[in-house]
């Protein structure tokens, strides 16, 4: 999937606050939206090569949206809305290995207090599916969430009172690099998320985790990855 149509070279020089990077294109300094509100350790370095992708328009505040940062010898994707497309793709395609024999899929669907993501309906039940984009990693382990998640933890509630009523609900997780060898609940920064996580998992919620190709141009779904569980993998 491409991010976009007009894409530009730039260096990282500060992040005056989540919504906005301070970058220097061609000699010259602008500022960029960055669409990731999270803390992004690691990543948003003074000096690292960036891609931005130039999007002017009369509602915006930046012309520019700074969607991928070099990592190493990698590319990592920053723009957190693009794991929801590239999982709608493979939905849409019947393409993604972790779900199969459905139809329909409806996408913003409101149930409870809450929206998900998607539903897709299979022959004797419905599902309702939640995406989480994953950006924070140390030593291949993806770690979710980088910053405290009220709206995490109430997506869980909801996905496990979706099962007890006999619904399928899912969470997919999706890191958008590609040298991430498994997704686990971040607890040292958010412990009731990851508490909320191994109820949903022991009350029937499926986990499932994808990492990603990344190039300069381009974020596509690479390989199935393993959910671990207070260090237990789930199956």
């Amino acid at each position: 999937m491409k991010l976009g149509e007009r894409i530009v070279d730039g260096i990282f020089l500060e992040r005056p606050n989540r919504y906005l990077a301070r970058v220097k294109i061609d000699g010259e300094e602008i500022k960029a939206h960055v669409p990731d509100p999270g803390r992004l350790p690691g990543l948003m370095i003074p000096g690292r090569l960036v891609r931005l992708v130039y999007n002017p328009g009369p509602k915006r505040k930046t012309d520019y949206s700074l969607v991928l940062v070099r990592h190493g010898s990698i590319w990592v994707s920053v723009y957190p809305v693009f794991a929801n497309k590239l999982v709608e793709k493979e939905l849409s395609e019947f393409k993604l290995s972790c779900l199969s024999g459905y139809n329909n899929l409806n996408r913003e669907v409101k149930w409870g207090k809450s929206r998900f993501d998607f539903q897709v309906n299979f022959p004797e039940v419905k599902a309702f599916i939640e995406v989480k984009s994953v950006s924070l990693v140390k030593n291949g382990e993806g770690r979710f969430p980088d910053a405290p998640t009220e709206r995490g933890v109430k997506h869980l509630r909801e996905l496990i009172d979706q099962k007890n009523e006999g619904l399928r609900a899912i969470v997919i997780f999706v890191s958008q690099r590609s040298d991430t060898r498994s997704i686990t609940s971040n607890d040292d920064i958010d412990p009731v998320f990851g508490e909320w996580l191994k109820k949903a998992f022991l009350a029937g919620v499926e986990l499932y985790a994808y990492n990603c190709k990344v190039t300069k141009n381009t974020v596509s779904i690479k390989n199935k990855i393993p959910v671990f569980i207070k260090n237990k993998l789930v199956k």
